[in-house]
């Protein structure tokens, strides 16, 4: 790409009486989309951080988790099973989860998933698994999609929220209590 300062010095200076031209306005548009690419790293794309409440809906047959303003607790002993309707944009690339709590010692066994599911239907897909006993008081852990078998065009196509197929959601379930859930974070990017 042409550098910067080359880009800038190509744009016309500006005379009285002169007529501005096409030659003017895309000058100045070359400058600006170098200036932006130099600035985000690709012209339009953005990468954003969603932080999500851990406002779990609990699944039938399931201990719901205890949810009050800012943490969701699992159950003193049978643990707790719940999940999360996520809205992300259409086209956006999934690129990681991160769940933000605290865990008892000794750790419970437990996890957090995101789920891409058919809208017409309940067969989820793990997109992203965090196993949340490997945590410890507090924990940050973060998950990348991977979903065994899948190769690695089929997983980037996974990756890309398609709401006209899919409905997404965060899934989590403790076996055992003394685990806080303080919120979720999805990273995606989005597309130019």
């Amino acid at each position: 790409m042409t550098d910067l300062q080359t880009l800038v010095n190509a744009i016309p200076d500006a005379q009285d009486g002169n007529i501005i031209t096409s030659n003017y306005h895309n000058a100045i548009k070359a400058a600006l989309q170098a200036i932006a690419a130099q600035l985000e790293g690709a012209p339009g794309a953005q990468t954003v951080r969603l932080t999500v409440h851990p406002n779990f809906l609990p699944i039938a047959g399931s201990t719901a988790w205890t949810v009050t303003l800012g943490v969701a607790t699992s159950a003193a002993g049978n643990g707790s099973n719940g999940f999360i309707s996520l809205d992300l944009p259409d086209g956006a690339t999934i690129q990681q989860m991160v769940a933000i709590g605290a865990q008892a010692s000794p750790p419970a066994k437990g996890f957090a998933s995101l789920l891409v599911l058919p809208i017409g239907g309940t067969a989820a897909t793990t997109l992203i698994l965090i196993d949340l006993s490997t945590g410890g008081i507090p924990f940050t852990l973060t998950g990348s999609p991977n979903v065994p078998g899948l190769t690695a065009s089929a997983l980037k196509e996974m990756q890309i929220v398609q709401n006209s197929q899919f409905k997404y959601a965060i899934q989590s379930q403790v076996l055992g209590g003394g685990v806080a859930i303080n919120a979720f974070q999805v990273v995606y990017t989005t597309a130019s």
